[in-house]
């Protein structure tokens, strides 16, 4: 993927997905002296995340032969195939973690998706996935190991460079990479000098510890609150991507996450789940100069959005 996702793919994808997805606005907000953070709020997308960029370039693509899609995802990806597969007439079916959110259960089914359930473990959806793939002869839409699902995903920070010009910094949460490498291709070659930054969960750290290694390195399980950020290693074809362009990666806190959903709530009156929030939550700790912030997004469950709202109000009475 290193040789193939390329800028002038992401362009590509921008143009063939501009009749379906938002663009997203890009918020600027001064934050203490010399910090200025801007905000692309994924979460406004018709699914509620960033994923849906992706889904609807590689849907799009898919030949008029295709017989209906087959995905993994604990719950943003799933939504984003099932709503582009009934946007192209295309049926779909979704392996999702028996313990996934109800809330992004009953949207993927909404958009008309046969639902499967699994083990909540990376490696066992995928496996899943393959085999009713190859069962029924349908094409498998990977949620980040593959170059058109990357490139879909790369519009977002190209249409916040266009909108907001050049940047010190840029935030984006890494699961399997296919965000981080879409993104990161785009400011490697439109704004050079930002450092790009990922940042994932406390017990989701198989990226950094991956660059470290510099090889690819897997972790157990994650239990992290942030249910879309519990890959256990990176993508074998975002890896190179990712270990090439990307600066650093941090990690945060479940509670630094419900703190970030908390400011969001207060400040821009946005509403965000525990993943889309986790860049904010670590640029909130360190952003400095011109910050770029992805918020990939909103789907969030009734009871993280109420201690959200809860630690909101702290914040109001503050």
């Amino acid at each position: 993927m290193l040789a193939e996702l390329t800028l002038e793919r992401v362009r590509q994808a921008a143009e063939r997905i501009r009749p379906y997805i938002v663009r997203t606005p890009a918020l600027s907000i001064a934050r203490g002296a010399g910090c200025t953070l801007v905000l692309k709020p994924e979460s406004l997308q018709p699914t509620g995340a960033f994923k849906l960029r992706g889904a609807v370039n590689k849907l799009s693509l898919l030949g008029a032969d295709c017989p209906g899609v087959v995905a993994h995802s604990s719950g943003n990806h799933a939504q984003a195939v099932a709503w582009a597969a009934r946007l192209f007439g295309l049926p779909a079916v979704i392996v999702m973690p028996r313990n996934a959110s109800p809330l992004k259960r009953q949207r993927t089914e909404a958009c008309g998706a046969e639902v499967i359930a699994e083990e909540p473990d990376s490696d066992a959806l995928a496996a899943r996935a393959r085999e009713l793939a190859a069962e029924r002869g349908w094409a498998l839409v990977e949620p980040y190991d593959d170059v058109e699902i990357a490139a879909g995903q790369g519009t977002s920070a190209l249409e916040l460079f266009e909108d907001a010009g050049s940047l010190d910094r840029f935030y984006a949460p890494i699961s399997g990479g296919g965000l981080m490498a879409g993104c990161a291709v785009v400011l490697a070659a439109l704004d050079p000098g930002a450092e790009i930054v990922g940042c994932e969960p406390e017990d989701g750290g198989d990226t950094r510890a991956s660059l470290a290694a510099g090889t690819r390195c897997g972790i157990s399980p994650p239990r992290s609150i942030a249910d879309g950020l519990r890959v256990r290693r990176p993508g074998k074809k975002t890896w190179p991507v990712v270990k090439r362009w990307v600066s650093r990666v941090e990690l945060v806190s479940d509670d630094e996450m419900l703190d970030a959903m908390a400011w969001a709530l207060y400040t821009l009156r946005l509403v965000l789940e525990p993943s889309g929030a986790a860049s904010l939550a670590l640029a909130l700790r360190e952003a400095e100069g011109r910050s770029g912030v992805l918020l990939s997004g909103g789907n969030v469950e009734p009871r993280h959005l109420a201690e959200a709202t809860r630690r909101a109000s702290r914040l109001a009475d503050s």
